[in-house]
């Protein structure tokens, strides 16, 4: 290869990797004028093409950041919403093994009946989590201010139930109330429970 065909070559790659880039040497023809430029001197416009593929390129990384950013924003959110769907899932499983037979389903009661009712016609909602823990653990002989007089207290099912089952039931219980009692009752929580 002779010397000036070398040094075309050479000018060439450049000007490609140039385009490729985006990096001019300044004072240099750029966009239009050097595309006029080239064909002056008998070179094609082959950096059109390496610039789709640039653009392409760079508009596929932005796509990827983007959905990785996303799906990266979202997957907390996503796990805990998975998560607190497994535990009601599991509290129903024990509500139905373990309360409904005195506490009744999601439907029926009033507000005054005994037990009371868990669902949205009861009073269930009026107390805060720790309170609704500590009766079902404990029982609700040592707690007289949810029953009536002369009523048969309540069971405690520490023996029968782990942490993780009470929770799973209140959890469970708190989907048969209405938004509004949720909103009440996750107050009453944040304001009376200190564990």
């Amino acid at each position: 290869m002779s010397a000036i065909a070398t040094i075309r070559h050479l000018l060439v790659v450049r000007s490609r990797a140039n385009a490729i880039f985006g990096v001019y040497r300044q004072g240099a023809l750029s966009g239009p004028a050097r595309r006029a430029e080239q064909t002056k001197v008998g070179q094609s416009d082959k950096t059109r093409p390496q610039r789709r593929l640039g653009f392409l390129i760079g508009s596929g990384v932005v796509a990827v950041t983007a959905a990785l950013w996303l799906v990266s924003a979202s997957l907390p959110g996503w796990a805990a919403s998975v998560s607190a769907a497994l535990q009601e899932r599991r509290g129903q499983e024990v509500y139905n093994a373990s309360c409904a037979s005195c506490h009744g389903g999601p439907t029926g009661g009033r507000i005054d009946d005994y037990p009371p009712p868990h669902n949205a016609n009861g009073h269930t909602w009026h107390h805060p989590d720790c309170a609704l823990v500590r009766v079902t653990r404990d029982g609700s002989s040592g707690a007289p201010e949810y029953a009536p007089p002369g009523a048969i207290p309540m069971q405690g099912f520490k023996d029968k139930l782990s942490p993780a089952d009470i929770a799973a039931v209140i959890a469970f219980i708190k989907t048969m109330w209405t938004p509004a009692q949720r909103q009440a009752q996750a107050s009453f929580t944040k304001e009376m429970c200190f564990e």
